[in-house]
């Protein structure tokens, strides 16, 4: 028997849980049902663990989910996530999770019916989640961002047509400095929310800081917010009290708190 979707309060309307209580908090509730939402981040920021609580919170409610990965082969996945307690392999003989380990152009490529293997494995389970990761391995083909973003743009218009709620990651290059680049073709405008996950430096330590840099469900928190990754997936802790131009590289005492500190 089918569970109802696994929603939280947003206004007048449900939204779907990302699995993570810190960021529904941030995004008042979760995504709105059919979003594609991207997760951008820096290496080793956390950007497949929180695509991958996305999905289970899901299973978790009976909402089956495609795990579509460029980079990992399945058993490296079952072997990482079973650290965290998830059971990926099982869920995948019940038939709840469907792992797709393939490359971007096979991705895209339509047989004479216009259906691409994300298609079928979407049918095969009647998946509600999907997971893209990354979105970075279509830049390795060396196309033009003219004609990279219209063949991203076709993919994701394609995959809207299955009304289902969409995770993409995708890496940003620079570790931590003034500046950030997320993409050469406009990735984060062909998407309905970005989220950032960005390294910042915070008294000589190195932490990792979340925040939602654009969300078209609505209201959102803007506050950029400290978040660890622990031994059961993504925690989200305060927000960055005291300091200013945190994603700068250069974090500095705020005025209000130098002021605390005179006291």
């Amino acid at each position: 028997m089918r569970l109802a979707k696994t929603v939280r309060s947003k206004g007048d309307t449900l939204a779907i849980s990302t699995g993570i209580l810190g960021l529904d908090n941030m995004l008042k509730g979760g995504f709105s049902d059919g979003d594609i939402t991207l997760v951008a981040g820096s290496p080793g920021t956390g950007k497949t663990t929180i695509a991958l609580q996305f999905l289970i919170e899901g299973i978790k409610h009976g909402e089956p989910g495609v795990m579509v990965t460029f980079e990992y082969l399945p058993q490296r996945m079952y072997r990482d996530a079973m650290k965290k307690g998830w059971d990926l392999k099982k869920w995948e003989s019940e038939g709840k999770l469907k792992i797709l380990c393939t490359t971007p152009d096979i991705l895209t490529s339509m047989d004479a019916k216009g259906r691409t293997v994300l298609d079928e494995a979407i049918t095969e389970i009647h998946a509600k989640r999907v997971v893209l990761d990354s979105v970075t391995h279509f830049e390795f083909y060396g196309k033009q961002p003219s004609e990279l973003r219209q063949e991203v743009s076709g993919f994701m218009n394609h995959l809207r047509l299955h009304d289902i709620t969409t995770i993409i990651t995708h890496e940003i290059p620079e570790i931590i400095g003034p500046t950030m680049h997320i993409s050469n073709f406009g990735l984060e405008f062909l998407v309905d929310n970005v989220i950032i996950l960005r390294y910042v430096e915070i008294e000589s330590e190195m932490k990792k800081a979340i925040f939602v840099l654009k969300f078209r469900g609505g209201d959102h928190d803007r506050k950029l917010r400290h978040f660890e990754l622990t031994g059961k997936g993504v925690s989200i802790e305060s927000e960055f009290k005291g300091v200013e131009g945190v994603t700068s590289g250069s974090p500095r005492i705020t005025v209000t708190q130098r002021a605390r500190e005179l006291i």
